[in-house]
């Protein structure tokens, strides 16, 4: 779902939240009955003739009275005015005092249950345990229990397959990326669709169609498919006949190049729209057109496909007998119910020049390619090698102490078809993000037979896993390098002047807000707490960090007026939504929803699953909840006690956005990260894409692995940090692959995209130069930056920045300023020049970072200086 990126106060006005934002409250009149003043009334039997008179001194008496009573009040309750004016409230345009916020304890006797290597994180239940809401679903945001099958309760929310799972299951939208094919699901069969490029500024994007490059597995007579198992690997469906008595089982696989069924006393149908050009089996020409009479017994079956200029294998376990009929269009029918697999796989995809995906076709040019050296020797030789399922698999003892790089292993199970036992090795196709990620010295195919918008794929054999190995940060909670002396003074003022001044937003002070926005201010928060820290100006990190407990706190434990649940139906943590109302300053701040059970985020419709940025449904939990975390990690390094108490509500979140086991009875195993990808999904579960999954902000899905990995460190376990680590070493390396460009010589991205030096929304089928909010070019930059903290440094190359500051600077005008979007461009300038971005930043208004702006409310004066003092000279 679209997650915008307004103002606060556009951002209120469209979700019911606006009465919040910056408004200056004024004293009315009372309007009850007995009531003529805003204090203290005069009551109706004075209401004489001569009430008029009375009146006027009343009122003056009345406001003296007011008061005199309030500064007693404050006196008796230890309070003070915050207001410059020396009023116990503020004046019109002075910012509202913040309360003296007091945490919500713990609740009492806690359960300890901390993780055990390769289980969960933790075994406590968010409800029976830990105290949460159970919040119940209706409607159409249910998950579809008849295509989930028997699986239950966590469901996978991002995962490369969700399409199947959501909306009716089988409409066209519902088609899912297992690379190299789009494969679509329907009653009666599979089908895999072969996709071709097509480039231009805006968009790169692989285009199929319901005819180009399609082949079917089939059999008359199935019901509608389901899901019979998953794992971050895989998913296999399955359908069935005569209540059972005839079967389709299909395994797919991301990277698998063969495409495969297995049947159980079903009558076999291999189809196509197109026309067949020509027909080999066993390697004995069939002559064209063929009419169905003959029956042929065969283990393989080569097809040339008209349209598509392409030639598929085909192969049979056991061997199988089959009937032709082509009709125009390619149609292969088993004559006796088959029991057995059936796998078709993609051999040459340009044998005449003339299909769309000829690399040279678009611009005119019909050149046939030969096929690739061995490429059709090796599908002959692992035809009879599939993968079943598999597992990803880490070090879960990494740090950047000891160790320069993490470790991921993609765990294959497989199977040798004719045997039952596990084959000695499987065939996978790899991207560019995997070749750059193995060892020297390991041997890859050079074999380009798959041209992809990522780059082009070529084969590589498991036996059983593929390893790679990322590299690690050199920093973990400050930059690695000393703050410049000519700008330590500055630093320390700007540090002194935001902890003084720094007001929460009032509904973010109750948790009112949406957790996205909540937790940029609260990083905001934890920033400065670092910093002070580093400075050495204790008393301003005691002071921040106290209110910082305060707020996170809230959140943490769901006691925010925009409560956080667990929904028991998919099984994470959401937030209930708030329909914010303060009756314009006339009525205490509360939510018109009143909470559980009636939660706004979690209803049917377009307008809940946008509210709070869609965090109902699943959208970007990461970002939301990585920002909290962060907050939660600086918490609990300087406050051992609050780490302890509150330890398993910040696991909470964790757990929602990287649980690391499949053994978690309330979350799914690694929510966001796609293992094979080598990177997060952000979009969620309101309705299936044609183009997949996406996501937008990889820097922002960055800072989640990142702050998981602060929190593991500050609480001394090794197993959290080793997991946000690892996380982060895989996101940062698809981001240099896919998400940070190289305008000349892309390695990985077609040129006519890659000269824009950058990708915004990146989805299976997709990648867009815009983002969810706009299309300029300071969107699309600063986006992939944020927020600027140390890790920042690992993530954002200087060469990349150096070719992206010009541009980012060029067009930061008018909005970009107004939002606060100007210090980013501050920030990447001091990547490549330090002394400029200095002069930048000084320049910049304290609006700039004004709690209620789009991008400011995340930043501070303090972490724009920090960030440019630490900067090395190049």
């Amino acid at each position: 779902m679209p997650r915008g990126r307004q103002s606060l106060s556009d951002y209120a006005r469209s979700s019911g939240h606006y009465g919040s934002y910056k408004r200056r409250r004024e004293l009315k009149e009372g309007t009850r009955e007995g009531r003529t003043c805003p204090c203290i009334g005069i009551p109706n039997f004075i209401k004489k003739k001569s009430c008029q008179d009375i009146f006027k001194l009343s009122a003056v008496l009345t406001m003296i009275l007011c008061l005199v009573i309030l500064v007693i009040v404050m006196a008796c309750s230890g309070l003070s005015s915050s207001s410059e004016s020396g009023l116990p409230f503020p004046l019109p345009g002075e910012p509202r005092p913040v309360p003296n916020p007091k945490f919500p304890p713990p609740p009492e006797h806690t359960p300890s249950a901390p993780g055990k290597a390769g289980g969960p994180l933790s075994s406590l239940s968010p409800v029976d345990d830990l105290g949460f809401y159970g919040a119940k679903r209706i409607g159409s945001a249910l998950p579809v229990q008849r295509l989930w099958g028997e699986m239950t309760t966590p469901y996978p929310t991002h995962e490369f397959f969700q399409n199947i799972v959501l909306g009716k299951g089988s409409n066209p939208e519902n088609v899912i990326t297992v690379l190299p094919y789009i494969v679509s699901i329907q009653h009666n069969l599979m089908s895999a669709i072969y996709p071709f490029v097509v480039t231009s500024s805006a968009q790169v994007q692989q285009i199929f169609d319901s005819v180009m490059g399609l082949i079917s597995l089939g059999a008359d007579g199935m019901e509608a498919p389901r899901l019979l198992r998953s794992d971050k690997l895989s998913v296999t469906v399955g359908w069935e006949a005569d209540g059972g008595s005839a079967t389709m089982v299909s395994t797919l696989v991301q990277g698998d190049p063969y495409f495969s069924m297995q049947y159980s006393n079903a009558q076999v149908k291999v189809t196509s729209p197109q026309g067949v050009i020509s027909l080999k089996i066993d390697g004995q020409k069939v002559e064209l057109p063929c009419d169905g009479k003959n029956i042929y017994t065969a283990n393989k079956i080569e097809i040339g496909l008209l349209q598509h200029d392409a030639l598929w294998f085909g192969y049979a376990f056991p061997e199988i007998n089959v009937k032709c009929n082509d009709g125009g269009k390619l149609s292969l029918t088993s004559s006796d119910p088959y029991t057995g697999v059936i796998r078709v796989a993609l051999a040459h995809n340009c044998t005449r020049g003339s299909g769309l995906h000829c690399p040279e076709r678009l611009e005119g040019v019909h050149k046939t390619l030969p096929p690739p050296e061995g490429w059709f020797e090796l599908l002959d030789k692992y035809s009879s090698s599939r993968i079943i399922g598999g597992h990803p698999e880490y070090n879960e003892k990494v740090d950047i102490y000891t160790s320069k790089q993490a470790s991921v292993q993609l765990m294959y199970d497989t199977e040798d078809i004719n045997t039952g036992a596990q084959a000695t090795g499987a065939l996978v196709l790899l991207l560019p993000h995997h070749r750059n990620a193995l060892q020297h010295g390991v041997e890859v195919s050079g074999s380009t037979i798959h041209r992809t918008m990522f780059g082009s794929m070529t084969p590589y054999v498991v036996k059983p896993s593929l390893d790679m190995y990322f590299e690690l940060p050199s920093m973990m909670w400050n930059s690695p390098n000393p703050v410049a002396t000519q700008y330590d003074h500055q630093l320390r003022k700007a540090v002194k002047e935001d902890v003084d001044k720094f007001v929460m937003p009032q509904n973010y002070q109750i948790g009112a807000g949406d957790p996205y926005n909540a937790g940029k201010l609260l990083s905001r928060m934890a920033r400065i707490v670092l910093i002070a820290d580093e400075l050495e100006l204790y008393d301003q990190r005691d002071k921040m960090v106290q209110d910082l407990a305060n707020y996170t706190s809230l959140w943490v434990v769901g006691k925010t007026f925009n409560q956080l649940v667990y929904d028991t139906n998919w099984g994470g943590i959401v937030s209930c939504g708030c329909m914010y109302d303060d009756c314009g300053g006339k009525c205490k701040a509360h939510c018109d929803n009143g909470g559980p059970p009636v939660c706004p985020s979690l209803a049917e419709g377009s307008f809940a699953a946008g509210m709070d940025f869609g965090n109902g449904y699943y959208n970007d939990h990461h970002f939301h909840y990585g920002y909290i975390v962060y907050a939660a990690a600086v918490v609990a390094k300087f406050l051992p006690q609050w780490a302890e108490d509150y330890k398993e509500f910040v696991l909470l979140l964790i757990r929602d956005v990287a649980n690391p086991s499949p053994d978690d009875t309330s979350f799914p195993q690694f929510r966001h990260m796609d293992f094979y990808a080598g990177h997060s999904w952000a979009g969620g579960i309101f309705q299936p894409y044609l183009n997949g999954r996406n996501q937008e902000s990889v820097s922002e899905a960055t800072n989640c692995w990142y702050a998981i990995a602060l929190y593991g460190d500050a609480v001394k376990d090794d197993r959290i940090r080793s997991i946000g680590l690892t996380l982060l070493s895989m996101e940062v390396h698809a981001a240099h692959n896919y998400w940070q460009l190289w305008r000349k010589g892309s390695p990985t991205l077609p040129d006519g995209f890659a000269k824009n030096g950058v990708s915004g929304i990146l989805w299976q089928n997709l990648i867009q130069y815009q983002t969810w909010f706009g299309s300029t070019t300071w969107e699309l930059n600063g986006i992939q930056m944020l927020p600027f903290t140390p890790i920042s440094e690992f993530l954002l190359r200087p060469k990349w920045v150096g070719q992206q500051i010009g541009d980012f600077q060029e067009s930061c005008s008018g909005q970009c300023v107004e939002d606060g979007w100007i210090s980013l461009v501050c920030m990447a300038q001091a990547v490549v020049d330090r002394n400029g971005a200095w002069m930048c930043a000084d320049k910049l208004d304290n609006d700039v970072y004004s709690p209620y702006t789009a991008e400011g409310n995340g930043n501070s004066r303090s972490n724009l200086l920090y960030w440019i003092a630490t900067r090395p000279v190049l």
